[in-house]
C-alpha cells in the first residue's frame, strides 16, 4: 500500500503536466514503478531469506550461503527453565566445507552474556561424532542442549552466524528470541 501511493500521485502530477498525451505518460509511470520494483526484488534478495523455522527460530541467511536450513525442530516449542532443549535440524549443504566457524552471541536486554566463536569441526567432533569435511547434501543432526534452573525473566536474544574458514563464505544465519 505504501509504494501504491506514491504511484498514484506521480500518475496525478503527469496528467497535469503538458505536452504528453495521457497515454504516454501512464506508460512513463508504469515503466517507473517497473524500475521500482526490480530494485524491491534485488533489495530482497540482498537481506536474504527471513525464514521461519519455529517458534522461536528465524532462518534470515542470504540465498548464497552454502546451507540452505530445511528445518530446526525445538521441543519444547517455548523453553523453560531446567528443561533440557532437543534441536533436530536439518540443512542441505550447498559446497564441500572443510573447515568452520560459528560466532554465537546471546544478549539479555541491552547486555551481551555471551559473544565467542566456536570451531563447528570440533562441535561436530564433540556432539555429534562426525567429523570435518562436510561433503555436498543433505546434514541431518540431533542435540540436547541444558537449560539453566535460574535464568532471569525477560527476553533474550540469540543470534549465529557460521562461515567456511577458507574464503570465509557465509554458511548461514539464524535469529532465535525467547522469553522466560
Amino acid at each position: 500500500m505504501k509504494l501504491f501511493i506514491p504511484v498514484l500521485f506521480a500518475l496525478g502530477a503527469l496528467h497535469t503536466s503538458s505536452g504528453l498525451s495521457f497515454g504516454s505518460r501512464l506508460q512513463l509511470v508504469v515503466q517507473e514503478a517497473s524500475g521500482i520494483f526490480d530494485m524491491l526484488d534485488q533489495l530482497s534478495d540482498d537481506m536474504g531469506k527471513n525464514h521461519t523455522l519455529n517458534p522461536v527460530m528465524r532462518d534470515v541467511s542470504h540465498t548464497d550461503d552454502i546451507l540452505d536450513i530445511k528445518y530446526v525442530d525445538i521441543d519444547p516449542e517455548a523453553p523453560k527453565h531446567s528443561t533440557p532443549i532437543h534441536l533436530t535440524a536439518l540443512a542441505h549443504v550447498k559446497e564441500r566445507i572443510d573447515k568452520a566457524t560459528a560466532n554465537v552471541k546471546v544478549k539479555y536486554g541491552f547486555l551481551t552474556l555471551l559473544n565467542r566463536n566456536y570451531d563447528l569441526c570440533e562441535e561436530l567432533k564433540s556432539n555429534l561424532n562426525r567429523t570435518c569435511p562436510v561433503d555436498e547434501g543433505p546434514i541431518e543432526f540431533a542435540v540436547d542442549v541444558d537449560v539453566p534452573g535460574f535464568i532471569p525473566p525477560g527476553w533474550f536474544h540469540l543470534e549465529a552466524t557460521a562461515w567456511r574458514d577458507s574464503d570465509e563464505k557465509q554458511l548461514g544465519r539464524i535469529l532465535a528470541d525467547v522469553k522466560f
